[in-house]
Order: structure tokens, then C-alpha cells, then sequence
């Protein structure tokens, strides 16, 4: 009876260990106990987030899985990141994930520039999307543009953002989703 047991914490520790490469885990270690999340640029002057920066350098190497992963067992600034990072790799777990936190509310800091405010996780994801559109529209749009300098930085700071590969239509058929599962909780919530 015993060996049996033993066997199945053996399996169980493994798999958990397998959920993030090492590398993973070294990168998102300065984000481990961090309870909010900031943007790209924060303060009065635009400076880059520190916060943010580490999430960039963890985000270069991990998975989806890895992503996914810590968007539901990382700290909130992971949660909230790895999240946004599924949404702009078109990952649609970023909709299991949206929906998890519409119904089960996770409260948080979010420091956007120099305003900062305290919303549920799911209001953040719901405003990335939204504004994801007007993204790439700009992106398309310089793509299309002559080349020159404005131009070419403009689109390398959408593509630092992680908008290189979202289309139009990906994000349209995020919203439509976002829009079912907010009907749906709304109509429980009413008792329809």
C-alpha cells in the first residue's frame, strides 16, 4: 500500500516541477511576491517600468504552457502579465483565464503611466483587449506607410509591446467572447 503512494507523490511532484523550465523560474523569481503591476511606461515622464522590464525578459523565453501556468498560480503581477502576454500571442486560454477572473474577482493595483487604479484583474484584461484594437491599426496602418525613421521607431516600440503577429480579427473574435461571458455572468447574476 505504502509503495503505491509513494509512486503517486513521486508523479505528482514531477508534474509540477514540469509546469516551468528552470530558466522560467529564475526569471519570474523578482516577480514573486510582487502584488500589483505597472505598464510599459510609468510616472510623469514615461520611465520604463522595472516591474514590467522583468516580465519582458521572462515573456522572450516562455512558453504558452509557462504562460498559462503562471497566469493562474503566479503572483498578481504574474497573473496579470502572463495573461496579456496569451491575449498578444492569440492564445485562446486568455479566454479561460478572462472568464476565471470575471467570476472570481481578483483585486488589484495597476499603475498606467501616472495614474494608477484598483480594479479587478478581468477590467484590465478587458481594457488591454480594447485597446489592442486601436494597436493594430496603428501597426497596420505604418505598414503600410513610406518608410523613414518616425515611422520605423513607432512601429518597433508596437512590436516591444508584443504586437507583431495579432491581426484585426483575432481581436475582434476576443471581444465577441468577452462579450458572451459577460452576458452569461450577467444573467446569472440577475437571475435570468
Amino acid at each position: 500500500m505504502k509503495l503505491p503512494l509513494i509512486l503517486i507523490l513521486i508523479i505528482q511532484f514531477t508534474f509540477v516541477d514540469a509546469q516551468l523550465s528552470q530558466k522560467t523560474i529564475e526569471l519570474a523569481k523578482p516577480l514573486d511576491t510582487i502584488s500589483y503591476a505597472e505598464s510599459y511606461n510609468i510616472g510623469i515622464d514615461g520611465e520604463k517600468s522595472k516591474i514590467y522590464g522583468y516580465f519582458q525578459k521572462l515573456s522572450a523565453s516562455a512558453t504558452n504552457d509557462e504562460l498559462y501556468y503562471l497566469a493562474q498560480n503566479g503572483s498578481n503581477s504574474l497573473k496579470l502579465y502572463s495573461s496579456q502576454e496569451l491575449f498578444k500571442r492569440n492564445d485562446r486560454r486568455f479566454l479561460e483565464i478572462y472568464k476565471y477572473y470575471f467570476e472570481k474577482p481578483l483585486i488589484m493595483k495597476y499603475q498606467s503611466g501616472c495614474v494608477g487604479n484598483i480594479e479587478n484583474i478581468s477590467s484590465y484584461l478587458n481594457t488591454e483587449v480594447q485597446a489592442a484594437e486601436e494597436i493594430i491599426s496603428l501597426r497596420d496602418l505604418l505598414l503600410k506607410s513610406k518608410k523613414d525613421a518616425f515611422n520605423n521607431s513607432q512601429l518597433q516600440s508596437i512590436y516591444e509591446h508584443g504586437y507583431k503577429n495579432l491581426t484585426q480579427k483575432n481581436i475582434e473574435f476576443v471581444l465577441n467572447e468577452i462579450k458572451k461571458i459577460n452576458a452569461q455572468n450577467q444573467n446569472i447574476h440577475s437571475g435570468r
